[in-house]
């Protein structure tokens, strides 16, 4: 065997070994005996309940749009926090699924669709809007989530930075629908 056949297998044998402690963990402390189990659940469950009584259909892919594009930046750059253990959430909804599936994935998504969908029905500023929902998010709910076990900050992070990028994501899903409403309205050139 080379070295790299060698550094891949290390790499391989260490990635097996942490989906085995990753198991036992959630086992031991994230299972569906655990209040972090349900609570997780519902953060899933209630923001997407609130989203199908709420959600204007006669707008309906250009507010999925934005929610989707907020969804796949959050879940990237929540990956990527934590695979350089920047953050981390002990207590996931299941071990087989990413980490922090249920704020990235859902709640954050669900909740600046409904932002958008209000500001842009009644004339509102979304950028100033967004900056409050923001505050709320990184402040209010990771503060509270890393009280209760739920979010952990490593090597620096902070709740600061958690609000820049929450900032960063409603805003270019933003301009990224911006765009693709822009797309849609041209004629085309061929």
């Amino acid at each position: 065997m080379n070295e790299q056949q060698q550094l891949y297998a290390e790499i391989y044998r260490t990635k097996e070994k942490l989906l085995e402690l990753n198991s036992n963990y959630w086992d031991l402390y994230s299972d569906f005996s655990t209040w972090y189990f349900w609570v997780n659940l519902l953060t899933i469950l209630l923001p997407l309940f609130y989203l199908y009584k709420k959600l204007d259909r006669t707008r309906f892919f250009e507010i999925s749009f934005y929610g989707y594009t907020a969804h796949v930046l959050w879940s990237n750059i929540d990956q990527m926090l934590s695979m350089y253990n920047l953050i981390d959430h002990p207590h996931r909804l299941t071990y087989v699924l990413p980490s922090g599936i249920t704020i990235t994935a859902v709640l954050f998504p669900v909740t600046f669709m409904l932002l958008y969908q209000y500001c842009s029905n009644r004339q509102k500023s979304f950028f100033l809007y967004a900056i409050f929902v923001s505050v709320f998010f990184s402040f209010g709910l990771a503060g509270f989530s890393r009280l209760i076990g739920l979010l952990t900050m490593h090597k620096g992070m902070n709740l600061f930075y958690l609000f820049l990028i929450d900032i960063l994501v409603a805003y270019a899903a933003y301009a990224f629908t911006a765009l693709f409403k822009y797309l849609k309205q041209r004629k085309p050139v061929i």
